[in-house]
């Protein structure tokens, strides 16, 4: 009957989700700064955006966060599920705005396009971008499956978004150096379709098998976990 070890687990599980947040929140500061400064030195549209999701995600960080203490909340535990599932939601939806705010921007661009500036400096810039992002969206994705957390697997989902988004930057970068054509703003828009998919896939878990999947590893969601 001793509770010591489910006490134990529950503390080193906060543990580990506040740090991934507090990890979260540091990466995409970082990232939001070195973006700022390529992105206007570049004049692309792109990148600055960039840089503003990723201001944007820090405040997923502190969901993460703030999600975990509510839990934990000796009068909230009871609630720890539905307390989950809201945060989830909420990132999902901010997931969703990042969808939307790249399609009206780079449609925008289309109808007005700009002259950019790119440099060998901004490839650098993209590739430590991208490299950051893969590294965090993969720990956060391995962790929250290790502590069944869905709010750090949806949290590894949209730092993953954000992965493709400078990826898709990079290869319009490099094809406007070779051929002097700018495509950016017509990878951003295919980008942006995908990112509005998953974020309803984190919503409509039944929309998707691969995110249904992680899902059913939480016990918290008995509804998905009990299929035979």
């Amino acid at each position: 009957m001793k509770k010591t070890p489910t006490s134990s687990t529950a503390k080193s599980r906060t543990k580990i989700i506040n740090q991934s947040g507090w990890l979260f929140i540091f990466v995409n500061f970082l990232l939001a700064i070195i973006n700022v400064i390529i992105g206007l030195l570049a004049n692309s549209l792109a990148i600055i955006s960039d840089a503003i999701h990723s201001l944007i995600d820090s405040i997923s960080g502190f969901l993460i966060i703030i999600s975990e203490k509510l839990a934990n909340h000796r009068k909230l535990t009871t609630y720890r599920a539905k307390i989950e599932r809201a945060t989830t939601i909420i990132i999902a939806l901010i997931i969703i705005a990042v969808g939307v705010h790249i399609l009206i921007e780079s449609i925008e661009k289309i109808v007005e396009p700009e002259e950019v500036t790119y440099s060998v400096a901004t490839i650098l810039v993209l590739i430590i971008s991208i490299t950051l992002k893969w590294l965090l969206a993969n720990y956060l994705k391995k962790t929250g499956r290790e502590v069944k957390s869905t709010v750090l697997i949806a949290s590894g989902a949209e730092t993953m978004n954000d992965t493709w988004i400078s990826i898709a930057v990079l290869v319009s970068v490099i094809f406007y150096l070779i051929s002097r054509i700018d495509i950016e703003a017509y990878i951003s828009i295919a980008i942006s379709l995908v990112i509005f998919k998953i974020g309803l896939e984190f919503i409509f878990p039944h929309i998707s098998h691969h995110h249904h999947h992680h899902l059913e590893q939480n016990p918290d969601h008995d509804h998905c976990g009990k299929r035979s």
